[in-house]
């Protein structure tokens, strides 16, 4: 099993080759599963590191996502994500159960299928620029990023051509080592400025786009607050966006990486929901996640305690490659049934709320490049590709791709 993970290490632990899971995940999962790591703020948590128990921190209740009290734990030191009151990720029920029960009919899976053909029109605009251009291109850049935040401006109605400023905010917003706290208390400012001024706007000059709709939003007589819906549409510009483009990425380098599954898919294009679910499975682009403080004294399925006031840091990715869950886990298998099973969107009240949506985007990304670029080959050695750090994402610099 190699050399024992060390109980108070000190958290993000380096990932494994082609961004996979850190290897303290499974070191720990075997010997220590709840365990202390100390956060870049310096505070000391619990890591969950088996699937049995991620998913209990996700899904009960006694754990709540408010940490705005003195002394609560930090990821990093200074004002961060978990400062906004408003925003979806910090709340607990009711309140949470509230602000999503009058916006979920936005996302449901049907919803989500009738946006298929504007998804597609979009992929096959990008597709299209990137065959007209000469090879090798960086896919990253031309495609598996951009389509996202275009579909997401098309959606909720927002000019495509501020997409870059959206990707300049992300970069501070998820960044863990080289944005400083005012870098990132500046860029939250200028976002809020951004979104109120769009709302505003549409207000004035009201149309049909889901922005329009979460204006509208209500459930009874019961509507989303001013603050709420400028924190929902912040939320949908950046988690639309930063996380799927990086996990198209991050997909496609898997199946150059496995050519005879991605030949197969080719072949056989019924198999594409299974790629994706097995891609969902495998290549979350984040190594960590949400932190989340017991209000009592709880119990884990491994057998770990937590007392009252202690947080835990619950991967999703450390869950999605347990053994007891999924055999062989570190094998990517495009026939696995494993959609009822990952934890890629999470577990619980804050199961991504735009699941559904992201499901189809990655249907059309991925099946799209398959079908279009048959000889789609990577135009370096996997080994020589760079990939970020210092950021809450584990995602590629760049694709650098070719085609015949």
């Amino acid at each position: 099993m190699g050399k024992e993970a060390e109980p108070h290490a000190e958290f993000p632990f380096a990932p494994r080759a082609y961004g996979g899971p850190p290897d303290e995940y499974a070191q720990r999962r075997s010997s220590c599963p709840l365990e202390p790591i100390v956060l870049p703020s310096g505070d000391e948590v619990l890591l969950a590191t088996t699937y049995e128990d991620i998913r209990d921190v996700h899904a009960d209740t006694r754990f709540t996502r408010n940490l705005r009290y003195p002394g609560a734990p930090r990821l990093l030191a200074g004002r961060d994500i978990p400062d906004d009151p408003h925003a979806l990720v910090n709340m607990d029920p009711p309140e949470h159960t509230r602000l999503r029960r009058i916006v979920q009919s936005a996302f449901t899976p049907r919803r989500a299928e009738g946006w298929r053909p504007r998804i597609q029109e979009l992929a096959d605009g990008l597709l299209d620029a990137v065959i007209a251009g000469s090879p090798p291109v960086d896919l990253l850049d031309s495609y598996a990023l951009p389509l996202p935040i275009h579909i997401i401006c098309r959606l909720l109605g927002v000019p495509e051509e501020d997409s870059p400023r959206f990707r300049a905010w992300s970069d501070v917003f998820l960044s863990t080592s080289t944005a400083t706290a005012d870098e990132r208390a500046r860029a939250g400012a200028e976002f809020a400025a951004y979104t109120d001024a769009l709302i505003a706007d549409r207000r004035r000059n009201p149309g049909a786009d889901l922005l329009d709709e979460l204006i509208n939003a209500h459930d009874a007589e019961d509507r989303l607050s001013e603050g709420e819906l400028a924190r929902m549409v912040r939320g949908l510009i950046i988690a639309g966006h930063e996380t799927t483009g990086h996990v198209v990425g991050r997909g496609v380098l898997t199946l150059l990486r496995h050519p005879d599954q991605l030949a197969e898919l080719r072949q056989n294009p019924q198999l594409l929901h299974g790629a994706v679910e097995e891609i969902l499975r495998t290549e979350v682009p984040g190594h960590g996640g949400l932190l989340r403080v017991a209000t009592e004294d709880l119990s884990l399925p491994s057998g770990g305690t937590v007392p009252k006031g202690q947080a835990v840091l619950a991967p999703v990715v450390a869950a999605n490659y347990d053994p007891q869950q999924f055999a062989a886990p570190d094998e990517f298998d495009i026939h696995r049934s494993a959609e009822s099973r990952h934890l890629a969107f999470g577990h619980g009240p804050h199961f991504c709320l735009g699941a559904n949506l992201a499901r189809v985007e990655l249907e059309v990304a991925i099946g799209s490049l398959v079908e279009r670029l048959p000889g789609l080959a990577l135009a370096v050695a996997p080994e020589g590709l760079k990939w970020t750090t210092g950021s809450r994402i584990c995602s590629l610099v760049e694709l650098p791709v070719t085609w015949e």
